[in-house]
């Protein structure tokens, strides 16, 4: 080996030999804690925050071993002088990136302004508030630190003109603070929010202080709670107030009502107004959306301080009622935003039940029986025809009861069985369907949702002796019927296949100039054929019936069906020429016609088609409605559904449904609906068939009972004469409606600093407390009559339970707090609440006890001068201050010194040997 090669080689190993040293020597110090390291320098230690990074020294010796294989003639003093240099360089690099630190105390004084710009602070007191931060900018020290945040419902940081802030602050268009009212600050008053916010304003190596420019009065939030975080945060928080011009103001302070409101009795609504001096104004009182019937509006003059003025009143309903208060006539008010105030108050009454009878449109008098009955037994009974059931479960909340009586399906959409199954399932409330030749299964509600909620099957098994039917379709395609006609069409096509029983017959003619048999007679339990032929079915052409019916006529009279029934749709016109001899022939055949006209259609032609056929007329413009209409018009004609006979209701289950109603002694019924009991139901009257006759179940919070007979004088014309009649629907009615508890306790609400506070007085009828209840508070949106939200009320007292919850929006809330024992609900509080305008409105004189209280918490001060918010009052602050930016300038000395040093001859020539 080389003499060379043998000194690099030594040479790298007393490099490395070297470094592993120094690794040594660097664990042996980094050993007890690899997290920070102390150096010991006077007075204050010096701490490495990275200590890992002095490693890196282990290079150091590398730059003597590569001294030697230099080829420059420098003298070796001066490469040993510049691997000296470059050691410290890496020495100094590695000492840097390790984070030298030291802890040092200062008083400096950072403090964040916050500025409340609220509705309830007046321009004047903004003003003054600007020339307090103008006179705190002043009087703040070199040293010194200040921020500004403006708030109201939420803050907003104010920056100095130049500065950068994010989303959340706001810059000033001139050299200081411009404190203003800020859009999207929302309508209250949150201090404590604020106050987080200047947390993070506050910068390191200051005292914090915090100057809350505010009138006290809280909307939201609680700065008491926060003042304490802030002691144990080390924030002092200091306040100032600024007097109020003195302005004219008038406000409703809100409504009160009686604690119980009955239908038809008078009572008073009391309003309490507030004002600053005497002023004439006139108060215009309103009942839900009408003007209140005994007295819409006074005028009145009002005094200084607080005034009640009495307005009379009736509820005409039970339920809830809405109270809507509005002040006018005056100059003199400085905010018009408090002059309206809302209040809901419960009704208690008769029990209102909406009765839906179909056949009022054939027989007016058919609704009296039953309503005349109700009626004597206590019962608010409103009557609508079968146009009139409502498609919105809010308007069915104000019944306990709905009652449905003999209407066919294609007079009830589907918003209308949404809305019935809504206010039975999720609204607790009772309905009732009974029974008539258009109600169930042959009223085509079969797979339908009136189905669904009903404790009885809607399809029933063929009798013996009912006969088979074939039914023919007729069925008008001229291009007037493309689009959703045709589908609709189409599909009430394939409805009425899926109604028939298997034996029977179906045939589909359509027809535009000339009639095409598009199903062949054939049985229905082809369903699949009867389908695919249905879908191949095309608009196009123009209108002629009387050859479609005349096929129908011919395929039809050679069938052996007992029962032959058409069915003729049509949305135009067509000839009469020969229909009415034609339907008279077919009638005379045992064949019945029956039209359905679809918007714009003859309905004089349709009209003549089902006299003379003696079949029925349908008109709508519900597409939606068709398949409903053919499935209650086959139903119609199988009449299987319908047993007419003189019956005998059998009690099969004893409940408190029927007790002591004398049901086992009443009349013979002449007929009703055959169903099927549903698993699950309770089935309590039945037939000689052992067909149900009455029955019952739970859906939700809701009860549904089924009636297969009807209610009126067909086949319960022996039971409206009978004694027990009234007496057996009103036990029926009470066990069915909206359940509702017998026990009712007082319930007080109020609403504080945008909480509302509620509380129940639990005493029972022998005045002694009720402890240990299982109480919980329903909080009920009256708009739609939705439970917002379920909160538990806790028992603070002997007999008194407490909740409270924040108020989100404006207006009133209906309250119901259910109590309950072992699960069982024992009584129910009813009230109401109201926020009629953003408490902001509501309060116009400060309140400074929030602010008192928050500067006795953390040692702050009252209304200070400028100069003492900067007064660090002997506190000062313990920070860490980093050094590695003056260990980074002595590296720079070092690499300067080590660029001369190989542009400079310090000692001389260096022989170098080859």
């Amino acid at each position: 080996m080389r003499p060379v090669t043998k000194r690099l080689v030594l040479g790298i190993a007393l490099g490395l030999i070297a470094a592993a040293c120094l690794l040594a020597a660097i664990e042996f110090l980094l050993a007890p804690r690899h997290q920070t390291l102390t150096l010991s320098w006077g007075e204050r230690p010096i701490e490495l925050l990275a200590p890992t990074w002095l490693y890196l020294i282990a290079v150091v010796p590398f730059f003597f071993v590569v001294r030697v294989y230099s080829l420059t003639d420098l003298s070796v003093a001066q490469q040993l002088v510049q691997a000296s240099v470059r050691a410290l360089l890496i020495a100094g690099i590695a000492l840097a990136l390790a984070r030298p630190a030291w802890t040092t105390e200062d008083d400096k004084v950072a403090t964040v302004v916050l500025c409340d710009v609220s509705a309830s602070v007046s321009d004047q007191q903004l003003a003054a508030a600007r020339e307090y931060v103008s006179a705190l900018d002043a009087a703040k020290g070199a040293d010194d630190h200040l921020s500004v945040v403006t708030f109201a419902e939420r803050p907003r940081r104010i920056l100095r003109s130049g500065a950068t802030g994010d989303t959340n602050t706001e810059e000033s268009p001139t050299g200081g603070f411009d404190i203003a009212r800020h859009p999207g600050a929302g309508e209250g008053t949150d201090i404590q929010a604020a106050v987080q916010l200047a947390y993070g304003l506050f910068p390191p190596g200051h005292v914090p202080r915090i100057v809350v420019l505010s009138d006290g009065n809280q909307t939201a939030g609680d700065l008491l709670a926060e003042s304490y975080r802030a002691e144990e945060l080390g924030v002092r928080i200091s306040w100032q107030t600024f007097p109020a011009n003195r302005a004219e103001e008038i406000r409703v302070v809100g409504l009160r009502t009686p604690d119980e409101v009955k239908v038809g009795a008078p009572f008073e609504v009391t309003a309490e107004v507030w004002s600053t001096h005497e002023d004439e104004v006139t108060l215009r009182l309103r009942q839900d959306d009408f003007p209140n019937p005994l007295e819409p509006q006074k005028t009145v003059t009002l005094r200084e301080g607080k005034n009640r003025v009495v307005f009379k009143s009736q509820a005409e309903r039970a339920g809830f009622t809405t109270y809507r208060l509005s002040l006018t006539g005056t100059e003199r008010d400085r905010e018009v935003a408090n002059n309206q105030a809302v209040m809901t108050t419960p009704v208690k009454g008769r029990p209102r039940v909406l009765y839906i009878e179909g056949s009022v449109m054939r027989e007016p008098s058919s609704a009296t029986y039953l309503s005349r009955a109700l009626e004597a037994e206590n019962f608010d009974v409103e009557v609508r025809g079968p146009r009139g059931l409502p498609s919105d479960a809010k308007e069915l909340e104000r019944y306990d009861l709905l009652l449905i009586s003999d209407v066919p399906a294609h007079f009830v959409g589907m918003a209308q069985m949404a809305a019935v199954e809504r206010y039975l399932r999720d609204l607790g409330g009772g309905v009732i369907m009974a029974g008539g030749e258009d109600s169930f299964g042959s009223g085509g509600y079969q797979g339908t949702r009136m189905e669904k909620i009903m404790p009885v099957r809607f399809d029933s098994e063929k009798q013996r002796e009912q006969p088979s039917v074939a039914i023919a379709l007729v069925i008008d395609r001229s291009g007037s019927m493309s689009g959703l006609k045709i589908e609709a069409a189409k599909e009430s096509a394939r409805a009425t296949a899926e109604v028939l029983s298997p034996s029977d017959l179906i045939t589909v003619i359509a027809f535009d100039n000339q009639p095409t048999t598009v199903v062949r007679l054939q049985r229905a339990s082809n369903r699949t054929r009867i389908a695919t032929d249905i879908a191949r079915l095309q608009a196009g052409g123009g209108t002629h019936i009387y050859p479609a019916l005349r096929e129908a006529y011919e395929i039809l009279q050679g069938t052996a069906a007992k029962v032959k029934h058409v069915i003729v749709l049509s949305d135009g016109q067509a000839p009469y020429d020969g229909i009415a001899d034609l339907c008279q022939e077919m009638r005379g055949a045992r064949i019945t016609v029956s039209a359905v006209g679809i918007g714009d259609a003859d309905r004089n032609l349709l009209n003549l088609i089902a006299d003379n056929g003696d079949g029925r007329l349908y008109m709508t413009d519900d597409l939606a409605a068709l398949p409903r209409i053919f499935m209650k018009e086959t139903t119609e004609a199988q009449r299987s559904t319908l047993v007419e006979d003189n019956i005998k209701a059998h009690v099969l289950k004893r409940v408190e449904m029927i007790e002591g109603t004398g049901v086992e002694s009443a009349p013979f019924l002449h007929g009703y609906v055959s169903t099927k009991p549903k698993p699950r139901s309770e089935i309590v009257l039945v037939s000689d068939l052992g067909e149900p006759i009455l029955a019952r179940w739970r859906v939700g919070t809701g009860t549904s009972v089924a009636w297969t007979s009807d209610v009126k004088n067909r086949w319960s014309s022996d039971w409206v004469r009978w004694n027990g009649y009234p007496k057996f629907w009103a036990q029926v009615l009470r066990t069915t409606m909206r359940r509702k508890v017998h026990e009712s306790y007082d319930l007080y609400a109020s609403v504080e600093d945008g909480h509302a506070r509620v509380v129940v007085d639990a005493i029972d009828v022998n005045d002694q407390f009720v402890d240990q209840l299982d109480t919980s508070l329903e909080i009920i949106d009256p708009r739609d009559s939705k439970t917002q939200r379920t909160l538990p009320m806790e028992q603070t007292a002997a007999g008194r339970y407490s909740a409270d919850f924040t108020v989100d929006r404006y207006g009133s809330y209906l309250l119901k707090a259910v109590h309950r024992r072992e699960g069982r609900v024992v009584a129910e509080s009813m009230g109401a609440v109201a926020l009629s305008y953003p408490l902001e409105y509501l309060k116009s004189s400060p309140d400074t006890a929030a602010l008192q209280h928050a500067a006795t918490v953390t040692d702050g001060l009252a209304k200070p001068e400028p100069k003492r918010v900067f007064d660090a009052q002997g506190e000062t602050i313990r920070y860490t201050e980093d050094l590695w930016p003056w260990v980074l300038l002595f590296v720079t000395f070092l690499l300067l010194i080590d660029i001369y040093l190989k542009r400079l001859r310090l000692f001389g020539y260096r022989t170098i040997k080859f």
